[in-house]
């Protein structure tokens, strides 16, 4: 489908105040990506229940919350190929939504309580966010999706909307999670510095020491509910627009084991263990998630939950051989999962961008520098919002 006609389409759906996700995967290897949609034919507002069902899946931080699915069935596909030359080179950003000073120093009380709490050893670590609302000159959601798709070829971009729930955007850097048969991957993010023209950086002790908590709690979670063959990466540093953060690569297979319920249950037990994750959320995770939602004083809504396609179909192509010639035609038909952790994003809200940024707190965090890296993350954003 041509590029013009895809967002033509999307323009009416929303126009018409009808359900969309349009979205694209990180471009890994190549100049082009796969840009998708999938606009639901109708305005009733669907949830997930068991992760059985296929579409695409909005979920929320709170786990209490419902998870939203636009389900594969009851919407039309769109797809157009992106072509991206490189990374858009990180650019100044002009000084418009400077913070109130009682916003930041309402955060750094924040930190310095979960440090008190930290030290006191009532947690390992807990993930503080704050809310920023940037006033928007053209509001037009999907013209700012335009231009995440062009900013952020290495990350998940993506525009959802539905009219009981709102707009939302985003550019995040982070795997949840990938099925595709009976293999998963995912990933161990934490630690956050500015990209100054080369990733070849190093990193402080309290940033590894972020990044090995974050590690070690994902493997212990996984191990608990039944996976096998698990192997993890070294850590190595990866950029993510203008930021760099560590990361760690972790690839498995769910419980081979024949059961009734089949890898669909398996992959509920997975998200489960996962989500949220200790880079939004924290250790212990209850500890950490009670710290969050009774002290943040605002609810997060979908940032920091997570997001993507649930058990969709893909055909595979079988290779020509002699065992199969006679069946030339044949293609296997595969459900694959691939959900990321809703990060950098934002709520369209009134006219304005309402930005959400956190980062991971530990014992050794100092208040104000925490406030500063908040500020930076928000740049990752403000560089297409206002340029």
């Amino acid at each position: 489908m041509p590029e013009a006609e895809f967002f033509e389409k999307l323009e009416a759906q929303f126009a018409g105040k009808l359900p969309f996700a349009a979205y694209r995967k990180p471009i890994l290897t190549g100049n082009s990506g796969e840009v998708k949609a999938l606009l639901q034919q109708d305005k009733q507002l669907r949830y997930n229940v068991d992760y059985t069902e296929s579409g695409f899946v909005f979920a929320p931080f709170d786990t209490s919350g419902k998870a939203v699915l636009f389900p594969e069935k009851a919407s039309e596909k769109l797809i157009f190929e992106q072509v991206v030359s490189e990374e858009v080179p990180a650019v100044s950003t002009s000084q418009k939504g400077e913070i109130p000073e009682e916003k930041m120093s309402a955060h750094i009380e924040l930190v310095r309580k979960a440090v008190s709490a930290l030290q006191a050893g009532e947690m390992e670590k807990v993930v503080l966010s704050r809310r920023e609302e940037v006033q928007l000159n053209d509001p037009n959601p999907l013209k700012l999706f335009k231009e995440l798709l062009n900013a952020y070829p290495t990350a998940f971009v993506y525009c959802w909307f539905h009219p009981e729930v709102g707009c939302w955007l985003g550019a995040t850097p982070e795997t949840l999670l990938k099925i595709e048969g009976n293999s998963f991957k995912t990933m161990a993010l934490a630690g956050t510095q500015k990209y100054n023209g080369t990733i070849d950086v190093e990193w402080g002790e309290k940033e590894k020491q972020e990044q090995q908590f974050v590690t070690d709690s994902i493997v212990e979670n996984l191990e608990s509910c039944g996976v096998e063959n698990l192997e993890i990466s070294h850590p190595y540093t990866a950029r993510a627009g203008n930021l760099l953060h560590i990361r760690s690569d972790i690839n498995g297979v769910l419980d081979s084991k024949d059961t009734p319920w089949g890898v669909s249950t398996r992959c509920q037990n997975v998200i489960s263990a996962l989500h949220p994750t200790p880079a939004v959320c924290g250790l212990p995770k209850e500890k950490a998630k009670a710290f969050i939602l009774s002290e943040e004083n605002y609810n997060r809504e979908f940032y920091t939950g997570f997001l993507g396609e649930l058990n969709l179909q893909k055909n595979v192509q079988r290779s020509r051989t002699r065992r199969n010639v006679e069946n030339l035609a044949y293609r296997a038909v595969k459900k694959e999962t691939d959900l990321y952790v809703n990060l950098r994003c934002m709520k369209i809200e009134d006219g304005n961008a309402v930005l959400y940024i956190g980062g991971g707190i530990t014992k050794d965090s100092v208040p104000e520098d925490e406030w500063q890296e908040t500020v930076n993350k928000a740049v990752t954003m403000k560089k297409v919002l206002l340029k």
